[in-house]
């Protein structure tokens, strides 16, 4: 298959980290692009650095409305060529003990990273070949996922069950869009170098849950998040993933990135609390005697 045949892409969430990379290599790939920010800012920068083959799609992946107004804009660009793929890269991720997370923290985080997901694969479906008396070749739709999405960690589980939703829906829409002939696929990355995780932990200061049983606990973790994506892998290893996706004749359903996404898939539950308690620094989780101790100094 060559590059020709497949001359435009939609990624969401390209002002940095995972989708600008994306983006980027898809450029150098001699692609078109269209990308989503939210800020005019953000567009500006970018159609400065690609002014030729980039193009800025401002909006907010919750904001249903602005998501069809940003398929139409591709629609008039494109002139009648096809949309080879839609990445579903968007997303945040913001941790903390469900039993005292804000509700409205865990439905923006759902907002974002399941609703946002599917109101903009159904706005940009038709492009890609999803509508009667279509007879092009069918565009796909590559979703990021996350290893979260198979495996739950402590504090995480927000964050984690969004991504849980996200394999429903990409396995869902795998299913039904067969109709069309449009291949959906999962990319699911481990820790990957970006600001991701810096963004919301510089958001959300050590004493948010200082007056609760977990607030050594949450220190811990949150340090331990910031390492992690410090020293993590290279985007690259999601975009090589992406584009195989994209211009393989037959892509995998998903595409898991860190071996952390098998090792939960196989061990036991409990094998699997010790293992991942060790290494997040928690240990105090396996007898659960810290917690207990410091529930009963709040009563």
């Amino acid at each position: 298959m060559h590059v020709q045949d497949k001359d435009a892409v939609v990624v969401t969430g390209v002002s940095t980290g995972i989708g600008l990379a994306i983006a980027e290599q898809f450029l150098k790939n001699g692609y078109i692009v269209f990308g989503s920010v939210r800020r005019p800012g953000d567009a500006d920068l970018l159609q400065e650095k690609w002014p030729s083959t980039f193009h800025p799609l401002i909006f907010d992946v919750t904001d249903e409305i602005g998501a069809v107004d940003a398929a139409r804009k591709v629609e008039q660009i494109l002139a009648g060529r096809r949309l080879a793929g839609l990445i579903n890269n968007a997303g945040i991720s913001v941790a903390g003990p469900l039993a005292f997370q804000p509700i409205n923290q865990i439905r923006n985080t759902f907002e974002v990273n399941v609703f946002g997901l599917l109101s903009v694969t159904r706005a940009f479906l038709p492009l890609l070949g999803g509508r009667e008396g279509y007879d092009g070749r069918p565009g796909r739709i590559i979703n990021i996922g996350s290893t979260s999405g198979a495996i739950t960690v402590p504090f995480m589980g927000a964050y984690s069950a969004s991504k849980h939703a996200v394999e429903a829906l990409t396995q869902g829409l795998r299913r039904e869009l067969r109709i069309y002939g449009i291949h959906v696929c999962a990319v699911e990355p481990g820790f990957i170098k970006s600001n991701l995780i810096q963004k919301t932990v510089s958001a959300r200061p050590d004493e948010l849950y200082q007056d609760s049983p977990y607030a050594s606990l949450w220190r811990t973790f949150s340090k331990y998040l910031v390492e992690q994506e410090g020293t993590g892998k290279s985007p690259s290893l999601v975009t090589r993933a992406v584009i195989h996706a994209i211009q393989s004749d037959v892509p995998r359903t998903r595409y898991p990135l860190d071996s952390v996404w098998l090792i939960g898939r196989l061990l036991s539950d409990r094998a699997f609390d010790a293992l991942i308690f060790r290494k997040i620094g928690l240990r105090e989780l396996l007898t659960g005697k810290k917690a207990t101790a410091s529930a009963a100094r709040n009563v």
